[in-house]
């Protein structure tokens, strides 16, 4: 049985890179969805104590510089604090927001830093941002279907 993980392995680089901008488009509507009921997102950064609000328009930028193939909006240095934040559980969202927030930069730092990131995971990573289990897996088919 050839199962849409092995079709989607099958793939060239740049069907591959489709599918993942694809899914990465998904998990940012999510991104925003999420943000539309928040004014702000803000944590405390606990090694020094500082403030910290969230770039709400960073996933953007980032999936926008993908599509571009350069960093021209600093997301790599805008990313910094968030993802050590998160790290560090200083930052957290609800998991299906942070697999959005880590397909997207993870998705970024494959294209655009040429980061040796997996491509699996990215898959993962954003398929996950769908709360609706079922929806996964037709998700991945219809990404796989147009990057043909």
């Amino acid at each position: 049985m050839h199962t849409l993980a092995n079709r989607f392995h099958d793939l060239s680089a740049s069907q591959k890179r489709m599918v993942h901008q694809i899914l990465c488009e998904h998990a940012l509507a999510k991104w925003r969805e999420f943000c539309e009921s928040k004014r702000r997102i803000a944590y405390v950064e606990t090694v020094c104590g500082t403030h910290q609000a969230i770039d709400m328009l960073l996933p953007h930028d980032a999936l926008r510089s993908v599509k571009e193939s350069k960093d021209d909006a600093e997301v790599d240095r805008r990313y910094g604090e968030p993802i050590a934040a998160m790290q560090d559980e200083d930052l957290s969202f609800p998991k299906p927001i942070t697999f959005a927030y880590y397909a997207i930069y993870n998705t970024f730092n494959r294209y655009v830093l040429n980061a040796d990131v997996d491509d699996w995971l990215i898959v993962n990573q954003a398929l996950s941002a769908e709360t609706d289990e079922s929806r996964r897996q037709l998700l991945l088919e219809a990404a796989i279907e147009r990057a043909m």
